[in-house]
């Protein structure tokens, strides 16, 4: 049954998650040199308006793993560099880095490399890599690929400037990921405000474009609807970002105190799962609506996590998994922090980002830990993974000119310049339930007004006696409707 603290949303019989994590870890490295071989890799381009991507038939022939190594053993074009730690002790736990440790840091600069080649207006195919001229991969810059360009230029630096117009923006454009949703809403309905937002109107456009055939959402990944009543995943998704605006998201994000706080806030609503609520944070970081330093927080996602297992060894990380609270984001703070010195070790010129040659934070090793397990699927197939194959391929086009590169204004604030890691590491999460309507209520001598509640994807006789306190703090929009329903009987 429902937990006695009421919510808006709380899974029934869910326990809050729990991450065993102890406050005083840092990552403290030691290195010992090794032999470990190296490789080289491959990198390929994420803007679709200037390439075509197309998924490879079953007998195509693949990149062998020879053909990369030959590559990496050309000493002719590759300088001699030092080998890789053979041990990185993090929070107490031994790391035996693997081959495709020098992988990572080699992708990630030849992948910005191709980046910067095509920005520069050469002709493709930007890199000697094999792999990476044939398969799809995304940026070493999450801030780079197309659509998080477009988040920042065309919905976070235009319009209304307020809080809480700024929050419905990055969230509405969050839903769909997908520049042709936001630009169709905006041409049909003009400025995308929440002072004039209007669910009926926003289905109207959505549901003609849905029954034309045009896909609404993002390719790249699933996004998961709540349950509204709706049979459309879009109306339902609208309806969670009205919940949350109507609970006052806006004010809580500026208030926080740490992006730990928001994404135990945000995970807590229905659908929104550890990736999910992630993202979304990502996105609201562009703004200066909060402080975020870029390596406060991060949430491993799958991908992230095959990356590090085969970079380290599954084992040595389920390791650390069992007796560290988030071991994944301690190893890839350990990965942010000493990105310097591996660059220079294997000889790379990263170029960095923008004109002061920013270093990848906490979001770009996540997210690059994505690709190069990607990568290892064909360089370093003996790595194995629950993925064998790299279902993207990719079609080069020379590319066009290319705008110039935007970056958030509010990396500026200084305030920013200061991590803020939350000394209580332990994630605690309680899932919230979605009330369906108040069906009745009762002043009682020693608890006070009491309302009968009906939860949303719940039987009648779930329905359950609530305080009337809890309710004005978590739900004072359902009580007023139910308050409202009284007077006009």
């Amino acid at each position: 049954m429902r937990q006695e603290t009421p919510t808006l949303y709380t899974d029934r019989g869910q326990p809050a998650r729990k991450c065993r994590r102890p406050s005083n870890c840092t990552a403290s490295p030691i290195s010992i040199s090794s032999s470990a071989p190296t490789d080289f890799f491959s990198i390929s381009d994420d803007d679709q308006s200037d390439s075509e991507y197309t998924r490879p038939k079953k007998r195509t022939r693949r990149v062998s793993p020879e053909s990369v190594t030959s590559i990496a053993s050309d000493t002719s074009s590759t300088p001699s560099h030092t080998s890789a730690p053979s041990t990185i002790t993090i929070c107490g736990v031994d790391l035996r880095s693997s081959v495709a440790f020098d992988t990572f840091w080699r992708f990630a600069a030849e992948r910005k490399a191709i980046d910067d080649r095509r920005r520069a207006g050469e002709s493709g195919p930007w890199t000697k890599d094999p792999i990476l001229q044939r398969y799809f991969f995304c940026n070493t810059y999450r801030i780079l690929d197309k659509v998080t360009q477009y988040l920042v230029a065309n919905v976070i630096e235009k319009g209304p400037k307020s809080i809480k117009e700024v929050v419905f923006r990055v969230i509405l454009f969050n839903l769909f990921t997908k520049i042709e949703t936001w630009e169709l809403l905006e041409r049909e309905l003009g400025p995308l405000t929440w002072a004039s937002y209007n669910r009926e109107n926003y289905e109207r456009v959505l549901t003609a474009a849905f029954d034309d055939g045009m896909k609404l959402y993002t390719g790249a990944f699933i996004k998961p609807a709540p349950h509204f009543h709706y049979k459309q995943n879009y109306m339902n998704h609208l309806c969670l970002m009205e919940v949350l605006m109507e609970n006052d998201f806006p004010s809580r994000l500026s208030k926080a105190a740490y992006a730990a706080d928001v994404f135990e806030y945000l995970v807590s609503f229905p659908s929104m799962g550890d990736f999910s609520a992630y993202q979304l944070m990502l996105g609201l970081s562009y703004t200066d609506l909060w402080i975020w330093h870029p390596n406060d927080f991060v949430v491993s996602g799958p991908g992230s996590i095959s990356g590090l297992n085969k970079i380290f060894g599954a084992d040595r990380m389920n390791l650390g998994r069992r007796t560290v609270d988030d071991f994944d984001a301690e190893v890839m703070r350990y990965m942010a922090n000493t990105q310097a010195e591996h660059f220079q070790r294997l000889k790379l010129d990263f170029s960095g980002l923008g004109p002061k040659r920013l270093p990848m934070d906490l979001s770009d090793i996540e997210h690059t830990l994505c690709e190069v397990d990607k990568y290892c699927r064909v360089a370093h197939p003996r790595l194995k993974g629950k993925r064998t194959n790299i279902s993207r391929n990719f079609r080069p086009h020379n590319p066009k000119a290319q705008e110039p590169i935007v970056l958030p204004k509010a990396w500026n604030k200084l305030k920013r310049k200061t991590p803020r890691i939350r000394p209580e590491r332990k994630l605690t999460v309680e899932k919230r339930y979605m009330i369906d309507f108040i069906a009745a209520h009762e002043d009682r001598p020693e608890d006070g007004r009491v309302y009968f509640v009906h939860w949303v994807g719940y039987p009648p006789s779930d329905a359950t006696w609530e305080f009337e306190e809890s309710l004005l703090q978590d739900a004072p929009q359902s009580v007023k409707e139910y308050l409202k329903s009284l007077k006009s009987q």
